[in-house]
């Protein structure tokens, strides 16, 4: 599986908070860690294993 893209994201999102904590300084670094673990999650949702689980999930909850 190619996680180069999840991956250069990830550092995109680096850099964005990076700048956003030096740019606004009431933010308090457990918001930023926070807000990390959210678009972490986010991104892992969306690859090949977070799609299939969905899926599996939806097909659980369906009735026929």
């Amino acid at each position: 599986m190619n996680y180069l893209p999840h991956l250069i994201s990830l550092v995109i999102g680096c850099i964005v908070l990076w700048i956003i904590k030096r740019k606004y300084k009431k933010i308090s670094n457990r918001e930023l860690i926070i807000v990390f673990i959210l678009f972490i999650i986010l991104i892992a949702i969306f690859t090949e294993f977070g799609m299939d689980l969905i899926k599996r999930l939806m097909s659980l909850i369906q009735v026929e």
